[in-house]
Protein backbone atom coordinates (compact mmCIF):
# COMPACT_ATOMS: atom_id res chain seq x y z
CA UNK A 1 0.00 0.00 0.00
CA UNK A 2 1.59 3.55 -0.99
CA UNK A 3 1.81 6.39 1.51
CA UNK A 4 -0.78 8.08 -0.55
CA UNK A 5 -2.98 5.17 0.07
CA UNK A 6 -2.69 4.24 3.51
CA UNK A 7 -3.44 8.04 4.29
CA UNK A 8 -6.67 7.92 2.33
CA UNK A 9 -7.99 5.13 4.58
CA UNK A 10 -7.64 6.76 8.30
CA UNK A 11 -10.41 8.84 9.70
CA UNK A 12 -9.60 12.78 8.47
CA UNK A 13 -8.23 13.50 12.03
CA UNK A 14 -5.95 10.95 12.58
CA UNK A 15 -4.88 11.87 9.23
CA UNK A 16 -4.56 15.96 9.65
CA UNK A 17 -2.51 14.90 13.20
CA UNK A 18 -0.22 12.75 11.04
CA UNK A 19 0.18 15.30 8.27
CA UNK A 20 1.48 17.54 10.77
CA UNK A 21 3.90 15.23 12.26
CA UNK A 22 4.91 14.70 9.07
CA UNK A 23 5.71 18.02 8.02
CA UNK A 24 7.58 17.97 10.90
CA UNK A 25 10.39 15.15 9.44
CA UNK A 26 10.38 16.90 6.18
CA UNK A 27 13.83 18.01 7.09
CA UNK A 28 15.22 14.61 7.85
CA UNK A 29 16.57 13.86 4.40
CA UNK A 30 18.19 10.12 5.03
CA UNK A 31 16.87 6.77 6.41
CA UNK A 32 19.83 6.81 8.67
CA UNK A 33 19.35 10.46 10.58
CA UNK A 34 14.52 9.03 10.26
CA UNK A 35 16.09 6.29 12.15
CA UNK A 36 17.90 8.12 14.67
CA UNK A 37 15.40 10.33 15.20
CA UNK A 38 12.84 7.70 15.76
CA UNK A 39 14.99 6.20 17.77
CA UNK A 40 15.18 9.30 20.22
CA UNK A 41 11.94 9.45 20.04
CA UNK A 42 11.05 5.97 20.84
CA UNK A 43 13.15 6.64 23.90
CA UNK A 44 10.64 9.92 25.20
CA UNK A 45 7.50 7.82 25.25
CA UNK A 46 6.58 5.77 27.58
CA UNK A 47 5.07 2.26 26.28
CA UNK A 48 0.77 1.72 26.13
CA UNK A 49 -0.84 -1.19 26.69
CA UNK A 50 -3.40 -0.70 23.59
CA UNK A 51 -3.26 1.72 21.40
CA UNK A 52 -6.22 3.71 20.88
CA UNK A 53 -7.02 5.23 17.09
CA UNK A 54 -5.41 8.70 17.01
CA UNK A 55 -3.27 8.08 20.38
CA UNK A 56 0.15 10.12 20.06
CA UNK A 57 1.33 7.02 19.96
CA UNK A 58 -0.16 5.79 16.33
CA UNK A 59 0.82 9.21 14.78
CA UNK A 60 4.03 8.82 15.47
CA UNK A 61 4.21 5.35 13.57
CA UNK A 62 2.35 6.53 10.90
CA UNK A 63 3.99 9.61 10.30
CA UNK A 64 7.56 7.52 10.78
CA UNK A 65 6.44 5.13 8.66
CA UNK A 66 4.90 7.32 5.93
CA UNK A 67 8.09 9.20 6.12
CA UNK A 68 10.58 5.96 5.90
CA UNK A 69 8.38 5.25 2.75
CA UNK A 70 9.25 8.81 1.03
CA UNK A 71 13.62 8.68 1.49
CA UNK A 72 15.04 6.36 -1.16
CA UNK A 73 16.57 3.39 0.20
CA UNK A 74 19.89 3.89 2.31
CA UNK A 75 22.06 0.81 2.82
CA UNK A 76 24.15 2.32 6.19
CA UNK A 77 20.29 2.49 7.44
CA UNK A 78 19.39 -0.51 6.90
CA UNK A 79 22.64 -2.31 8.21
CA UNK A 80 21.93 0.02 11.77
CA UNK A 81 18.21 -1.59 11.09
CA UNK A 82 19.06 -5.00 11.48
CA UNK A 83 20.79 -4.68 14.32
CA UNK A 84 17.41 -3.67 15.90
CA UNK A 85 15.58 -6.89 14.57
CA UNK A 86 14.27 -4.64 12.65
CA UNK A 87 12.44 -5.71 9.09
CA UNK A 88 12.32 -3.63 6.05
CA UNK A 89 9.56 -3.91 3.50
CA UNK A 90 10.91 -1.92 0.45
CA UNK A 91 14.10 -4.14 -0.06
Amino acid sequence: MSPIEMQLQTPQALGDRVAVVRAQLAPIRSRVALLDSYRRESLCRLATSGIATGSAEEVLELAYALRWCELESDSSAEDSADGLGIELADE
